[in-house]
């Protein structure tokens, strides 16, 4: 019977024991989640107090690879004479041979990775012997071309004129016919490999010479401009709906270039796009039918226009009249206008916000591009060069932020009754348990 006793007795105060604990558990996730309700206001609290912030550069740590182009034997290069006239008159034929050897191997890829290196013209003759040897990029307008020896020592050399007015000789170790005199400007990339003094139309002038594969075509470089020439847009041509065009025929369209250059002039200087952003048109969903209907009179206007990014991308380039070295290029949807997609270019390597939600540009409208879809559908776009992007402002709905507060109130509200309760409850469990031991202990004295 004592056994019993204390058996039931043991039992009691492991169920004492376990309702504690379960008891002491709940206390501790009411206070958790009190914590928690309070943490997570302060947490909305401060990103809305927070500026946008930008995601920082990835540093990447590019190899040099220059020690991949071989340097022409210093000790040939040292045998070329040209200080004084009658060296001048000399072609040093092992150096010729070595540098003819090199420029046979040089191709453009390496110029555009030097950086286009232009001749130090300025440095004369006493800035040759460093020079020597070196690649460099050379553009110039066609002066004159000679074609000297046959076969295979068949040499084209040509006297070129920069856009600066420097004079300069391209020995075409190629000898191709590929560039004709009616070209108004050539590229020319080469290894410099003395001055030389020639005669031509009966005067003679010293000049330096390079050596190179081949001529390529080019163009003059152009003058910054800072507004369209309206006269001049009017030769574009908007292309008929049902015709298939490929988008990157853009990259070579003079009246594109045209436009490219007035974003990049404009876009470079505060007061220019201060003034140019004015009176822009916005592009709503009547503007954009009115744009359709009659784009001629719309050609070489500022818009304002916006949307979301769904595709970017940059188009590494050849020769330009603006010497850059990308085009941008962007597709940008605007549900509020219309469910075609809206062309953006752009020059140089430009941040069209992609990933950034609603987007805000400023663009020169050069024409409709009509193009199919993966789907098939016959479409027409309008092509705009932009000068900016800017995010746009996110509008957060009326009360919102109230709202959340309130809900989140609530939560602790909840909570710290919940946290009351529990402990009432706890009170008055323990009170119970107190006086069903105190009963006990009185029976056990009786008996």
């Amino acid at each position: 019977m004592t056994l019993d006793r204390e058996e039931k007795r043991r039992l009691l105060k492991v169920k004492l024991a376990e309702a504690k604990h379960k008891e002491k558990r709940k206390l501790i996730m009411s206070a958790v989640g009190i914590v928690l309700c309070a943490v997570l206001i302060f947490g909305v609290n401060k990103k809305a107090a927070e500026m946008t912030e930008t995601e920082p550069d990835s540093w990447v740590q590019e190899t040099d690879y220059r020690y991949l182009l071989k340097d022409i034997d210093p000790d040939i290069l040292a045998e070329i004479k040209d200080s004084t006239a009658d060296e001048r008159r000399v072609l040093e034929k092992a150096p010729k041979a070595a540098v003819i050897k090199a420029a046979k191997a040089l191709v453009g890829s390496w110029l555009y990775y030097l950086g286009e290196p232009a001749f130090p013209f300025a440095a004369g003759i006493e800035g040759a012997n460093h020079a020597r040897g070196k690649p460099f990029r050379m553009r110039g307008k066609i002066v004159d071309r000679r074609e000297i020896g046959s076969g295979e020592e068949k040499e084209v050399w040509w006297i070129l004129k920069t856009a600066e007015g420097e004079t300069f000789r391209y020995i075409d170790i190629s000898a191709a016919d590929s560039i004709e005199l009616t070209e108004n400007f050539v590229l020319a990339d080469g290894y410099f490999f003395k001055y030389l003094d020639m005669d031509f139309e009966e005067k003679s002038f010293m000049a330096p010479v390079f050596i190179g594969r081949e001529l390529r075509p080019s163009f003059a470089p152009a003058v910054p401009i800072t507004e369209p020439s309206l006269e001049f847009l009017t030769n574009v041509r908007d292309h008929p709906i049902g015709t298939h065009n490929n988008p990157t025929k853009l990259d070579r369209d003079p009246y594109l270039w045209h436009l490219l250059n007035v974003a990049r002039t404009v876009g470079h200087d505060k007061k220019l796009h201060a003034k140019a952003i004015e009176d822009a048109i916005v592009l709503d969903e009547n503007t954009l039918k009115a744009l359709a209907k009659n784009p001629a009179i719309f050609r070489g206007r500022m818009f304002e226009l916006g949307g979301m990014v769904r595709e970017a991308s940059k188009n590494q380039l050849g020769e330009n009249p603006l010497r850059e070295e990308n085009i941008s290029s962007a597709w940008i949807r605007n549900d509020l206008v219309g469910t075609n997609l809206t062309h953006l270019k752009a020059p140089g390597v430009f941040d069209f916000g992609e990933n950034k939600g609603p987007i805000i540009y400023h663009g020169y409208f050069l024409m409709l591009w009509a193009y199919e879809d993966t789907k098939k559908n016959r479409l027409r776009t309008p092509v705009f060069v932009v000068i900016d992007a800017e995010a746009q402002e996110k509008i957060t709905p009326p009360f919102a932020g109230q709202i959340v507060l309130m809900f989140l109130v609530i939560a602790i509200v909840i909570g710290i009754f919940l946290f009351l309760l529990i402990k009432r409850d706890k009170k008055a469990s323990d009170v119970a348990l107190t006086k069903v031991a105190a009963r006990r202990a009185s029976r056990r004295k009786d008996s």
